[in-house]
């Protein structure tokens, strides 16, 4: 008796010290918890007093971080990632969006400390579009189905070469439904789902490597300006696996624009709602690896060669997730380490010609070589899931699946099923830093 009491009141004791450390701050319809608690908690090195005409980093020992005042842009060890919410500043009180603490932050602060990891049994390799839906436009007459499957069979060799189980969600130049193919992840335990595709722009100068993570519940899509559009209350088979979702997505972008050679633009880990993530009860990624829209990334990707490094980027992504959900816990970080197997020559970027807008021939050439949810709470402290309306001094929180592991009762939130028939729009909308909410 006396040994449950002590449990007792050390539980109150961490769950008193939690509310303590976090203060939540509400800006129009979104929540916010100050700097100086996330400094508090992570212990980061950064100054609580920010100029807001100026980018300001955090530094901690697992890396640093750099933001900036109204911006959702953030950079994290050298990659591009993009925020839910804008930075804000109330008052000379510097706010960081609250659910991205959640989703965002701590994912990267601390992989899985708070959930379990899922070791890699497998992938599911998915080419995008296929059959009559040819994809997006090209540029010099190339078919993103037929990029989009050549990079799934060269990506399928490479995992098989590395003993790696993998499954194509289609083998031929055929339509496969949305929900079909997030079935094949659904279906087997332990696969990842990886989608292939390319992206294209009304215009020809945009390009770059985008790679896209199932939005969380609560948090608007990384096309939406950081504005609240009304459907962010739904909740989708994939949002089980936040976490993984967001560990897997970063760790194939920082593989490709972090590479040593040929790297693509950076524009950053984003994330969206579509119907192949949204619908997969698996780790889930959807890949954009260049603007077939661009001519001299078209011209790129017309090359085997550059084919081939597109697919060994994806394949060292999922390499390098793989070894976090394997590694002990003191080091489980994201790092892209060089393979074993051998790699091709990569294609000469130098030699294919950047593409000048007519408008402006003075345009700049591009460089060759651009740039299960955890909660932040004391141990022992149980996690309820994120409201709707919070007070200032709760905590942030966790889904409602851990909330029942730990016996509180949430309100029920019905998962979405999905809709036949229901239609993928893809394809780049520009992302601005927004002030609105």
């Amino acid at each position: 008796m006396i040994r449950l009491l002590a449990f007792f009141l050390l539980g109150l004791l961490a769950q008193s010290r939690a509310e303590e450390t976090w203060d939540v701050v509400r800006v129009g319809r979104v929540d916010y918890v100050t700097l100086a608690s996330f400094l508090k908690f992570y212990g980061l090195k950064g100054s609580e007093e920010v100029n807001p005409q100026r980018s300001f980093d955090l530094t901690g020992s697992s890396g640093s971080m750099n933001l900036s005042v109204d911006s959702r842009e953030m950079r994290w060890k050298g990659a591009r990632y993009w925020l839910s919410h804008p930075v804000r500043q109330v008052n000379g009180v510097t706010l960081l969006p609250r659910v991205d603490l959640v989703k965002t932050f701590d994912p990267l602060l601390r992989p899985n400390a708070e959930i379990p990891k899922q070791p890699l049994l497998g992938v599911v390799v998915d080419p995008g579009h296929g059959g009559g839906d040819q994809g997006t436009r090209a540029a010099r007459r190339l078919n993103e189905k037929d990029a989009n499957f050549d990079v799934a069979r060269r990506l399928v060799r490479l995992l098989d070469k590395a003993g790696i189980p993998w499954v194509l969600t289609r083998n031929r130049d055929i339509y496969v439904d949305h929900a079909d193919r997030s079935k094949k992840a659904s279906d087997r335990r332990g696969y990842i789902f990886v989608s292939i595709h390319f992206n294209e722009d009304s215009s020809r100068e945009t390009t770059g490597w985008e790679t896209y993570a199932l939005s969380p519940q609560y948090a608007p899509s990384t096309s939406s300006g950081g504005t609240l559009i009304g459907d962010e209350d739904e909740i989708w088979p994939g949002n089980q696996f936040d976490h993984q979702n967001f560990l897997l997505t970063q760790a194939i972008h920082r593989a490709a624009v972090l590479s040593k050679s040929n790297a693509p633009a950076d524009r950053g880990v984003k994330r969206a709602r579509f119907k192949v993530l949204r619908l997969a009860r698996a780790p889930s990624v959807l890949v954009e690896g260049g603007f077939m829209s661009n001519p001299r990334e078209a011209a790129l990707l017309k090359t085997e060669e550059y084919r081939q490094q597109v697919a060994r980027w994806i394949f060292e992504g999922i390499l390098a997730y793989k070894r976090s959900q394997e590694a002990p816990e003191e080091s489980a970080r994201l790092k892209v380490a060089v393979t074993e197997t051998p790699q091709a020559s990569p294609a000469k970027l130098e030699g294919v010609p950047d593409f000048r807008s007519k408008a402006d021939v003075s345009d700049a050439a591009v460089a060759p070589g651009g740039a299960g949810q955890p909660t932040p709470v004391a141990p022992g402290v149980s996690r309820p899931e994120i409201p709707k309306t919070v007070s200032k001094t709760n905590p942030p929180v966790d889904s409602s699946a851990a909330a029942e592991r730990n016996g509180i009762k949430t309100k029920e939130n019905p998962v979405r099923k999905a809709q036949s028939g229901e239609l993928e729009i893809r394809k780049a909308i520009p992302v601005t830093p927004g002030k609105t909410e």
